[in-house]
């Protein structure tokens, strides 16, 4: 796919203020060590595209602060590589509806390099998508665009795209709903065009006043446009609350979706940190979790996510909790379906229990 650039487009609502207000959704911590950026990025990379741009949000600092000079993924280059694409001044003091206007202000990016195609995705859908396989099939089919789905097993709730599929392939419809029913095709906010494509459509929506590329060009330009679908059948969760941020996190304690989301050779890559492993003190106790590198057991941990350099004081107990890098739980607390912050210091004795479908959320004071 070198002759494919990839654009990131982070400039969405953040789902999770209750957690962080300011945090984007692309840098929220997931799985231990990652950010939900990275598979995305990591996706995009596996597959040999040499040149991503990202569209950054209204607080990039830490978007910044995490991916730097791209080097993690290898996309520290003289020429291609990784390009930042900030938001206008005016686009700051008065958002604007949609991604159109985003995306014209940086259409010099899709076409400096003379690429072929662009592959265009946003952070709010976990995967690990094979875009080696996206290429194949939009080329099998003489493709304009590409659009991923996934076929869902169950009901979700919160709005999403779900789009209808013919036999052959071809997407025949587009509809934007506040649940997603078992059976439907959920669009995954990735696709593949021409970008030439990509580039005309733009330009010509934003001089007509348009706002949503993805319903305004692509839903409505289906019978014009040869726009086909693949279907991705490996796990998968959409994160637009804080109860599905909590269940994809949880979920990847079942060991086939973490095998799916961190398969061989399509490697997650993330800021590399150098610290020593997890510490178990005599007497610690530990039952399907994913423990990062720099934390200090010294109570029981169960069916939990710790980041890393998290403390558990003696005789404390914590049970189907998120607990983000640098957090300390005291002695003698007990935690229990608990969404915790970085840095934030749960006090010796403290009784905090949420539940599995609305888990409670502890923010730092102050923490931006």
């Amino acid at each position: 796919m070198k002759d494919t650039i990839g654009l990131i487009n982070m400039q969405v609502d953040n789902p999770l203020k209750e957690l962080n207000e300011d945090r984007p959704l692309a840098a929220m911590p997931f799985a231990g060590k990652y950010r939900l950026m990275d598979f995305v990025l990591s996706g995009m990379v596996n597959a040999g595209i040499e040149t991503v741009g990202l569209l950054l949000p209204k607080h990039a600092r830490p978007v910044l602060d995490h991916v730097r000079s791209g080097k993690e993924w290898n996309l520290a280059h003289k020429d291609d590589g990784l390009f930042y694409l900030p938001m206008e001044v005016d686009e700051i003091a008065q958002p604007v509806t949609g991604d159109i206007g985003a995306y014209y202000r940086n259409l010099r990016f899709a076409e400096v390099g003379s690429k072929r195609y662009l592959v265009l995705s946003y952070c709010r859908t976990l995967h690990n998508i094979d875009y080696d396989r996206v290429l194949h099939s939009h080329r099998q089919h003489n493709a304009d665009v590409t659009l991923v789905y996934k076929k869902l097993p169950e009901a979700r709730p919160g709005k999403a795209y779900v789009v209808n599929v013919a036999a052959d392939g071809r997407i025949t419809g587009i509809a934007e709903k506040d649940k997603v029913a078992a059976g439907e095709n959920l669009f995954m906010e990735a696709l593949l065009i021409d970008c030439n494509i990509f580039t005309n459509a733009v330009r010509q929506a934003y001089a007509q006043g348009k706002q949503n590329f993805f319903t305004e060009v692509i839903g409505a330009e289906l019978k014009r446009l040869r726009v086909f679908g693949y279907g991705y059948s490996s796990y998968a969760a959409r994160i637009t609350s804080i109860p599905d941020y909590y269940k994809a996190s949880l979920d990847l304690l079942n060991l086939d979706n973490l095998r799916t989301v961190f398969k061989p050779g399509l490697h997650i890559r993330t800021k590399i940190k150098d610290e020593a492993p997890a510490k178990y003190m005599e007497e610690a106790l530990a039952r399907n979790c994913i423990i990062a590198n720099g934390c200090v057991i010294e109570g029981q941990v169960e069916n939990s996510i710790l980041f890393r350099n998290v403390r558990v004081g003696k005789n404390a107990c914590v049970k189907n909790s998120v607990i983000m890098q640098r957090a300390v739980i005291g002695e003698d607390a007990q935690v229990d379906c608990v969404i915790c912050d970085k840095n934030v210091l749960i006090q010796p004795e403290a009784v905090l229990q949420g539940t599995k479908d609305k888990p409670l959320c502890i923010a730092k004071y102050g923490d931006k």
